[in-house]
């Protein structure tokens, strides 16, 4: 701590610089975290390579929001004075609490929303960072520190999970396809397994080696989209009818239109990726419309996705510790985001450790 925060500090497309910066100084309903643990989201990946977009050149910004830690302080408000010292995940969703969404219980659509590591809030890839004591969740003493920093992208599939079962009710029983089997796919095949017991799972996944940790964690059906007709594929495994339910968590140009090619007459299309162009989402409204699809955009997750994602993963529900591929210290930052831009070593989820 003498000399300083240590964070690494987005500049612009492939710019990322490891700075000092003050310690962290405390409202007084604020925790102060010693960041042990950050997963890189792919979404990160895209905006490093690409830049963030809608964001002013010459903003900085330190990202990060797949966070663990131990809380290192607390504010003179924060109610629960013996959280120091424990070890938690941390929800990186500032929202305000007060407007009409919030009051809704649905914060994740706040009016006022702000998130870690979009500007101007900074994220985990810094040695300390503080946030209000509601954002955080303490995780059993048993669990590795490490797999806190996987509840955030867990409650993101909890949370698609429950945006399609409000449009067809529960998955149990139903067909379901998943359009890509980076760590967000294989979350949310896994908890959609835990949560409803679909009757089939179908993956679409062009890597080989991602394909196969998807069979081996339960994926009914897998199909390389490169290298095969998907559709014939999915009309095999659901006698010529067609899925209920398509999750698109690819976030690629291509994947939108194919996981809306998948779904029956009257299914739906749960849109989980994120586009490197965020203008349009490329669905040819043809395809939609003659098919009377439902589609449905999920927005993050909720405070009360945390708690079950922490429990999902702790009891082995979810299982995370192999596809926690490559660990990095922060002074690496750099080659950890080249390794998942290029898909090189057969990587899944690579962790920063801002203390190593």
């Amino acid at each position: 701590m003498a000399d300083g925060n240590k964070a690494a500090v987005f500049y612009g497309p492939r710019d990322m610089r490891i700075e000092y910066r003050p310690m962290p100084v405390l409202d007084p309903d604020e925790v102060l975290i010693r960041s042990t643990d950050v997963c890189i989201c792919a979404t990160e990946v895209k905006y490093w390579y690409h830049g963030m977009p809608r964001v002013p050149p010459g903003t900085r910004v330190v990202q990060g929001h797949e966070l663990g830690g131990i809380v290192e302080d607390v504010g003179s408000d924060v109610k629960e004075k013996d959280i120091v010292g424990a070890k938690v995940a941390v929800d990186p969703s500032l929202w305000c609490g007060v407007c009409d969404m919030c009051r809704a219980g649905v914060s994740n659509l706040c009016r006022n929303l702000q998130f870690m590591s979009l500007p101007p809030v900074d994220g985990g890839y810094q040695q300390f960072y503080k946030v209000p004591e509601r954002n955080v969740h303490p995780v059993p003493k048993e669990m590795p520190s490490e797999w806190a920093s996987i509840v955030e992208p867990v409650s993101v599939g909890i949370n698609a999970i429950s945006n399609a079962e409000r449009i067809i009710g529960s998955l149990s029983g139903r067909t379901i396809a998943i359009v890509g089997a980076g760590p967000q796919g294989l979350f949310l095949m896994q908890a959609a397994t835990a949560m409803s017991s679909p009757g089939k799972i179908c993956v679409l996944e062009p890597l080989d080696y991602r394909r196969e940790l998807a069979k081996e964690l339960g994926a009914d059906e897998i199909i390389n989209p490169q290298a095969e007709n998907p559709l014939d594929g999915v009309m095999d495994m659901t006698t010529g009818a067609g899925v209920d339910v398509a999750f698109e968590v690819a976030g690629e140009a291509d994947s939108y239109q194919l996981a809306a090619t998948l779904v029956k007459p009257g299914g739906t299309v749960v849109i989980v990726g994120i586009p490197t162009d965020q203008d349009y989402i490329p669905i040819q409204a043809i395809t939609a419309r003659r098919a009377g699809l439902s589609l449905t955009f999920v927005r993050r997750f909720n405070p009360k996705d945390f708690p079950r994602a922490v429990d999902m993963i702790a009891s082995g529900e979810v299982e995370v510790a192999r596809l926690m591929t490559h660990h990095f210290p922060l002074d690496e930052i750099t080659p950890a985001f080249e390794m998942l831009h290029t898909y090189s070593d057969g990587v899944v989820k690579t962790i920063i450790h801002p203390h190593a």
